[in-house]
């Protein structure tokens, strides 16, 4: 796997991969960005979400459930001092579809963020992660 940043001017990065998808990523105002793109580090839990999303929709179709909605919520603490660091991750995943029971979803979260997801696996050194699941 090949990534490639390209300075954009300011503190704005061009982020592409091997095929040419990418993303502008930036910072606060505070620190010289716009503060209108995604900063590294909410990039991380960006892709956090994604991972475990993924997994889910992966999990659940085996399952054989028909989901029609998922959405994560990602709230992130970093800690104080240098290098800031997330110290406490909590995930909030709302799921819905037909015949989709809270068994099936709590299970399918657990397997993902505990199991098979990469990202999950990489923060888990650093930061706690915390779930919940919420069935509409």
């Amino acid at each position: 796997m090949e990534v490639k940043a390209k300075w954009a001017g300011d503190m704005r990065f061009a982020a592409e991969n091997e095929t040419g998808g990418g993303v502008m990523i930036d910072t606060g105002v505070k620190y010289g960005g716009s503060g209108k793109n995604p900063t590294p580090m909410e990039t991380v839990i960006m892709a956090l979400a994604s991972c475990s999303g993924m997994d889910m929709v992966m999990i659940l179709k085996k399952m054989r459930v028909d989901l029609k909605k998922l959405e994560i919520k990602v709230d992130a603490r970093r800690r104080d001092k240098e290098p800031s660091y997330f110290e406490d991750i909590k995930m909030i995943f709302t799921a819905s579809g037909e015949g989709l029971t809270q068994e099936q979803a709590d299970k399918a979260v657990k397997l993902s963020v505990d199991k098979y997801c990469s990202v999950s696996a990489m923060l888990r050194d650093k930061a706690t992660i915390s779930y919940e699941t919420i069935v509409e």
